[in-house]
């Protein structure tokens, strides 16, 4: 039985290293984790370059608190993610506030893609992680809570998946297009980097059409687990998403070993987390067909991005999209050939004007309707 801690918290301006403190006593403490002397990779989420009050990414404040608690166990911090591909990664760091964070904290800033990698094989997947996460003492897994239009989740396992740099990111989303499939790449990353302890910041998360072009909502909790797949499990029971939707968890992936999670709500400032509903993307349905269900009627099975007028031209999409399902003309919104799309989602995370509307098959609307909560 895995333990999962949750600690109320409304605010980033609160005292977050002492909400930390008792989010992480019942684990044992931070010293549970960290000791004199130990390298520690604190790895966010640094999705693209957005605000921190946009809630796409970890927010730097509660990085801030873990980079504090680290040092006062004796551990040597550095923060580092690799962003999604088709944005520069130094705009990212500074927009996300991580430049000026680890400017600030004294603590180095890791670009992944700078750093080199190895090549990795788990359950027939084969790619390459990159070195700053395989030589860490300690991997501390800092997820943004947040719905996604592919996976319906993304959190403490998806978060894993940005250890992984560059354009590679890109390649195993062509390689693996199917939900199904991309889940279990998934699980095989999250088994490689094997994260020391996961912190979630779920004080403000996203809802609807995530990761990057949902609606920001108040949580008010932050998480804290050894097991990251027993916190992803955990948060599908406080937020109500069904867990069979979200390809990475082990009830959807066979080489997973079942996980069982024990939620312990601690007191913080005489308050106890609260949680709610999230609102789920439209795509969800997608992932309620059973797979038999799902060969039969895969002509008439999609997801597709639509591109509204608020399009900019900035070209992000058609860079980000693995199989070059986009292109478009200067000044001009791109255009789609919806025999190449695979429905990876890339287009739609790194928008960064939320033009992107993933829309799926009427098949999938009927089925969405029925199936739905």
């Amino acid at each position: 039985m895995a333990t999962v801690t949750i600690a109320h918290c409304e605010s980033y301006s609160e005292d977050l290293s002492e909400v930390l403190r008792t989010l992480l006593a019942p684990l044992g403490g931070i010293e549970a984790f960290v000791s004199t002397g130990q390298s520690v990779l604190i790895k966010p989420n640094m999705l693209t370059d957005r605000l921190p009050e946009q809630a796409v990414t970890t927010h730097p404040e509660l990085v801030r608190a873990v980079i504090r608690l680290v040092k006062t166990a004796g551990g040597i911090p550095s923060v580092g993610d690799s962003p999604a591909s088709a944005v520069k990664v130094e705009r990212v760091m500074e927009r996300t506030g991580f430049v000026a964070l680890c400017q600030e904290e004294d603590t180095p800033l890791i670009q992944f893609e700078a750093a080199g990698s190895k090549g990795h094989h788990q359950d027939g997947f084969t790619f390459n992680i990159a070195n700053p996460v395989q030589d860490a003492d300690v991997v501390i897994n800092m997820p943004k809570v947040k719905t996604h239009v592919l996976t319906t989740l993304t959190a403490a396992i998806k978060n894993t998946y940005g250890a992984v740099p560059g354009y590679q990111k890109t390649l195993l989303h062509k390689r693996f297009a199917r939900p199904s499939d991309f889940g279990k790449l998934v699980w095989a990353i999250y088994q490689t980097v094997k994260p020391t302890l996961n912190i979630a910041d779920a004080i403000i998360g996203m809802e609807g059409a995530g990761p990057s072009g949902g609606t920001p909502v108040a949580l008010n909790f932050i998480a804290a687990s050894a097991d990251g797949a027993a916190m992803d499990l955990a948060l599908c029971e406080l937020l109500n998403i069904p867990p069979r939707s979200v390809p990475y968890l082990p009830p959807n992936v066979e080489t997973a070993t079942p996980v069982h999670a024990e939620l312990h709500d601690v007191c913080f400032g005489n308050k106890r987390a609260t949680t709610r509903s999230l609102d789920l993307p439209s795509t969800l349905a997608v992932r309620l067909i059973p797979k038999w269900v799902t060969r039969l009627i895969e002509p008439f099975v999609w997801i597709r991005p639509v591109i509204s007028t608020v399009c900019i031209h900035c070209g992000q999409c058609v860079k980000a999209c693995p199989v070059d399902a986009l292109s478009m003309l200067p000044n001009e919104r791109p255009t789609l050939n919806p025999l190449l799309c695979i429905g990876c989602c890339c287009c739609h995370e790194v928008c960064p004007v939320k033009a992107i509307e993933m829309t799926q098959s009427p098949l999938l609307n009927v089925i969405r309707r029925s199936k739905m909560p």
